[in-house]
């Protein structure tokens, strides 16, 4: 047998005995925890609807836990999903305006104003349970909030009203596409601009549960004049959900925009790509061309 195959056996065999301490009523919580941080995979430890304050997220963040919600014990290891951490790293300055649509409880908020400590983030979030745990996160961390505006709405192609609901499968996540829900505002990215009086719009973030192409398509005049980088959740399901090809859509938006579309690989690399008919990363970033150079 190979290292490689020894390894792989002998975690396999750690993670089958941690499931079975996991059941053990006594095993203390502070030793759960200290496994689910060293190992992501251990997570499952963690007992449901366990509320604390997480002193360490990006090393020094001080954040509101509850372990019923999978967005939040992912941040217990520190951080939050790594490719798209490595992207906002590598693409947004300390100077940036940066806009995150659909900031959830803030894990990538938090790191954009850490990247961004002299420029501007602008959190959006519909949610009112969400909003109010992204607030909570943000005044845990007193030098972060003065960087940060938080609008509670959603954002759409027009300015109105849609039904948010959360999805009954996974707590924390929530969209607008729904037939029921709590009504909330929603308006369009141009507007947010144009009322936040910003200079500059350097990198915009969207991830908002398959209406991407509604968010761009209500920023056109923005993306046309700061030309950001953006990048957007590209997930093949929604393609099904919504019953047209979005994300072809948003090719073609922006590639008539002069933009250049790159896939993001599992090292946080990017890879130029020629169209969206196939998706070869959850997330992908739209370049403007006169930058390409400079950047990649």
């Amino acid at each position: 047998m190979t290292s490689e195959a020894t390894g792989t056996t002998m975690k396999t065999a750690l993670i089958q005995l941690m499931r079975a301490i996991g059941k053990l009523p006594l095993l203390p919580f502070s030793f759960k925890l200290f496994l689910a941080k060293k190992d992501r995979r251990l997570r499952f430890l963690l007992p449901p609807d366990k509320a604390f304050i997480c002193e360490h997220y990006l090393g020094n963040l001080r954040v509101n836990i509850n372990t019923i919600y999978p967005i939040e014990v992912e941040m217990l290891t520190g951080a939050y999903d790594p490719k798209t951490s490595a992207i906002i790293r590598r693409f947004v300055s300390v100077n940036d305006v940066v806009i995150d649509v659909g900031a959830n409880v803030g894990a990538l908020t938090l790191l954009m104003a850490t990247v961004a400590n002299q420029g501007k983030v602008i959190a959006i979030e519909p949610g009112p349970p969400i909003c109010s745990r992204l607030r909570n996160n943000l005044k845990l961390n007193p030098d972060i909030q003065k960087t940060v505006d938080v609008y509670q709405i959603g954002l759409s192609d027009r300015a109105g009203e849609l039904l948010w609901q959360e999805d009954p499968n996974v707590v924390g996540n929530a969209g607008l596409l729904h037939h029921g829900g709590e009504p909330v505002k929603v308006d369009t990215l141009d507007n947010v601009v144009k009322n936040s009086g910003i200079e500059r719009l350097d990198f915009i973030k969207i991830d908002v549960e398959g209406m991407e192409y509604e968010v761009i398509k209500g920023g056109l005049a923005s993306i046309t004049q700061y030309r950001p980088f953006i990048y957007y959740e590209t997930l093949e399901p929604f393609r099904a959900i919504r019953g047209f090809d979005l994300y072809g859509q948003i090719y073609a938006v922006l590639q008539e925009m002069g933009y250049q579309h790159f896939c993001v690989l599992a090292n946080g690399e990017i890879e130029s790509v020629s169209n969206l008919q196939v998706l070869r990363s959850p997330n992908t970033l739209a370049i403007p061309k006169e930058k390409v150079d400079r950047v990649v």
